[in-house]
């Protein structure tokens, strides 16, 4: 992208943020240095700037715009898959399950941590509704095709593929911008949507002096269009398409997945902080196979780790194990997603009152055995997290599928991350086992935010 704009004649500069250290760093840290380098950039070439941002980078700049003081150094700002709403693989990254190979491969961080999905609505509740918000004109440009990506970019854009339509890291809905204007939705994936060769030509219109003119599949979105209320009123989904399980490894580690009928495949992937040595799978039968694994390194959400793709076609019912040989010692997290028709969703809804959350099953409660469901702390990101709040499980409890979720203890501001085990057995009788992870923001004021 650099090159052919400079190719094209236009004056650039580019910006390394505190990220370039190798932690992420939340939107304000990274904000407060962005608009000190706007300025500085701004007055060396004496003209405002068009800022070109990729991914996280567009909330960046937004926080650099909105709230610190950059807005006048600025004509307008080109976002390309930035997730303006988060990403639930940040989510995921919190999860009770992936702690293990958080803490190797360094997934959760501040700017991980304020990706997740609660707190990006908090953000936006908090950021739409200022004066200056829409002051600068943002276009964006979001990917829709994961599929002929990188293993980490497949694997995530199968994570995100129930969430809707997807780069493989952030969602189309997501990247969308309240008060901003929708350029254009591609077949690119995370990688592709920030690559000169696939998008300069559709930027270059926005890099000219004056707006350019808009096209017909421009798309301007107003902030009421995708902001919602912290509170939610209406009964939302959970997920249920998923089992996840994490842990570490000494040489070898091994997962069981429960199969009811109805199941038409298995996406499994294998996450590790090292390259996976054999993976075998062992049948209802007794019978074995070893699998085949498509491996790809992760440089994203779980950057340092390594993913292995395996798809277990027409599975019958019954207990299959995973038996994973990796050299080493280390740590791992197993998502599998099942293609499955039987098992009935939950639903949640926020309550605006109590700290719980209200559990009603979609279809047949007889379905559903039990949740279980653990509330784990991660602290306020403003404030800081410390390794004493770092993933502290404040509540832990097994309720029925038309019960509450607890939050009575969440009583301080700041991210939770619950993670759902949800079992039971399908009309035919055969057991399912799944797991749902959400994520809750609580401000200073109380009041909570989940997607």
């Amino acid at each position: 992208m650099l090159h052919r704009a400079r190719d094209a004649g236009y004056q650039t500069a580019t910006i390394n943020l505190y990220d370039t250290n190798g932690t992420s760093q939340d939107m304000w840290d990274n904000g407060k240095l962005l608009a000190d380098k706007i300025k500085v950039i701004s007055n060396h070439f004496g003209k405002k700037l068009i800022i070109i941002a990729h991914s996280k980078g567009g909330v960046d700049t937004q926080t650099a715009l909105v709230y610190n003081g950059a807005a006048p150094y600025v004509q307008r700002v080109i976002t390309l898959s930035s997730p303006h709403h988060g990403s639930q693989l940040a989510d995921l990254a919190y999860s009770s399950w992936a702690g293990w190979l958080a803490d190797i491969v360094g997934s959760q961080n501040p700017g991980t941590s304020t990706l997740q999905t609660s707190y990006m609505k908090y953000f936006r509740s908090k950021t739409d509704a200022l004066s200056n918000a829409t002051t600068i004109p943002f276009f964006t440009f979001a990917g829709d095709n994961w599929s002929d990506g990188t293993a980490s970019y497949i694997l995530g854009g199968l994570y995100l593929s129930t969430f809707g339509k997807n780069d493989g890291v952030v969602t189309v809905d997501n990247a969308k911008l309240p008060g901003g204007r929708v350029v254009k939705i591609g077949s690119w994936d995370h990688a592709k949507v920030r690559t000169g060769s696939y998008v300069f030509s559709l930027i270059q219109p926005y890099l000219q002096a004056n707006t350019p003119a808009l096209n017909q599949e421009t798309e301007t979105l107003s902030a009421s269009s995708l902001t919602a209320s912290a509170v939610q009123s209406t009964y939302s989904e959970i997920d249920n398409s998923y089992f996840i399980r994490g842990g570490d490894y000494n040489g070898k580690a091994s997962e069981t997945l429960t199969v009811e009928n109805g199941v038409k495949s298995i996406d499994l992937d294998w996450i590790s902080d090292k390259r996976v040595s054999k993976l075998e799978l062992t049948k209802p039968d007794g019978t074995s196979e070893i699998i085949n694994l498509k491996a790809g390194y992760d440089d994203d959400i779980f950057a340092g780790a390594w993913h292995h793709n395996a798809v277990i076609q027409n599975p019958k019912p019954g207990t299959y194990k995973l038996n994973v040989t990796v050299p080493d010692q280390g740590a791992y997290l197993l998502i599998a997603r099942y293609q499955a028709v039987q098992v009935p969703e939950l639903k949640y809804n926020l309550n605006a009152v109590g700290p719980k959350l209200n559990l009603k099953p979609q279809d047949s409660p007889d379905n559903v055995t039990q949740v279980t469901y653990q509330v784990q702390y991660y602290g306020d990101p403003q404030q800081g997290v410390t390794s004493a709040s770092k993933g502290l499980t404040v509540q832990q409890k097994t309720v029925n599928p038309t019960g509450q979720i607890e939050l009575s203890k969440a009583d301080k501001p700041g991210i939770y991350s619950v993670t759902y085990e949800i079992s039971g057995t399908t009309e035919a009788g055969y057991p399912y086992r799944r797991t749902a992870v959400q994520s809750i923001y609580i401000d200073a004021d109380g009041n909570k935010y989940v997607d």
